[in-house]
């Protein structure tokens, strides 16, 4: 499955949630109850029941060049046209549940499209993400969540290379969107880049930013670049060059996005960040209960005067508890940082304890400390 991966959104990253998906392993232990509630309560697909989708189905497999190990079902839903892939933990296989207003509403094309979407949650092993209705923690939640649409653009993409025509996968985004059929719509795209400028006029909604998945207007406008890459080109071997790489419409989504949700998310990140690292760092200071001129200097310099001059002063007013529960609050939001943020972190408290005046070897302790708030490993120096 690593061939996907060039595929990928960039935002789509689990490492950034400490997930490696190389180490993840299916119990030994299974069981088949949610595969005897699909077979007593809906259809399972087969050739010989379900033709025309089990076609489809296929299509897809052979489009991508993988076996198909999962377990085909429709279930009944005259309301809603939805398919999820369900990968119950202690499953011997992933099942796919598509609804029969699904079938109803999109042609075998446009349906190929969605399967291939759910197939690529499988890939990318989407399913063992945190679920970010049971998160509590505001930061985690808003980081979670913006991964959570980045995986739905990463299996877009899929879904793309699975259907094979720009065409089908933007039609079957918007008859999903609407849950009208070709009866009431007319596909002229452009109109519906129109209407998503309109809604980027309008500023940041506070609903998208709370929203698991991206909404349909940038769906679309993804794709449409997508198919505009080299990577997508040399998929379809087209013998085109492609306007785009990935990497380059990557940060063209991801500003897409911001236009509609805002930075939010990105600036609360960073006033986390900075918060522990002025605490982090007056921690470091004060570990040999020290706080030398040139350290002191060291700190307006680098936290700006105004910032520097208020804690220094509230270190007057203080004592040495309420510093530690400042250092222990800031350290607590930090550790919902994403993993990069941390690393940051991390590498400019270890240079600064290394840099600074002291002793080292209470600098070191004090940097274990703020190390295992974060759920770090202790360091055992300053490299």
């Amino acid at each position: 499955m690593d061939f996907f991966e060039k595929y990928r959104f960039y935002k789509d990253d689990p490492k950034e949630f400490d997930i490696d998906l190389k180490t993840i392993e299916k119990p030994e232990i299974l069981d088949e109850s949610h595969l005897s509630n699909l077979l007593s309560n809906s259809i399972k697909v087969t050739p010989e029941i379900l033709p025309k989708v089990s076609k489809s189905i296929d299509n897809v497999f052979e489009k991508l060049e993988i076996e198909n190990q999962f377990n085909f079902f429709v279930t009944s839903d005259s309301y809603q046209a939805n398919a999820a892939c369900s990968l119950m933990s202690l499953s011997s296989k992933p099942e796919i549940i598509l609804t029969s207003k699904l079938i109803e509403l999109l042609n075998e094309k446009e349906l190929e499209f969605v399967i291939g979407h759910e197939v690529a949650h499988y890939i990318y092993q989407h399913s063992v993400y945190p679920n970010p209705h049971s998160i509590e923690n505001r930061t985690s939640k808003l980081n979670v969540l913006n991964l959570s649409r980045a995986a739905e653009i990463s299996a877009d993409r899929i879904g793309f290379l699975a259907c094979g025509e720009l065409e089908s996968s933007l039609r079957a985004n918007l008859k999903l969107a609407s849950g009208l059929s070709e009866k009431h719509l007319n596909f002229k795209f452009s109109a519906y880049l129109d209407q998503l400028r309109e809604l980027e006029s309008l500023g940041k909604s506070d609903s998208q930013l709370w929203s698991t998945h991206p909404i349909f207007l940038i769906r679309i406008q993804a794709l449409i670049w997508f198919s505009m890459t080299k990577e997508y080109h040399e998929f379809f071997e087209t013998k085109k060059k492609g306007t785009y790489s990935i990497a380059e419409i990557d940060d063209k989504i991801d500003n897409s996005i911001k236009k509609i949700i805002g930075d939010e998310i990105g600036q609360s990140n960073k006033e986390i960040f900075d918060r522990a690292l002025m605490w982090g760092s007056l921690s470091l200071y004060l570990s040999d209960k020290t706080f030398t001129k040139k350290e002191q200097n060291s700190f307006i310099e680098k936290f700006g005067k105004e910032k520097a001059t208020k804690v220094l002063s509230l270190l007057k007013f203080s004592n040495r508890d309420m510093l530690d529960k400042k250092v222990e609050n800031a350290f607590h939001e930090a550790s919902h940082l994403l993993k990069k943020d941390k690393n940051i972190l991390i590498s400019e408290l270890k240079r600064l304890g290394n840099s600074s005046e002291g002793d080292k070897i209470k600098k070191l302790e004090s940097l274990s400390k703020l190390f295992n708030f974060l759920g770090e490993k202790k360091p055992t120096t300053f490299n």
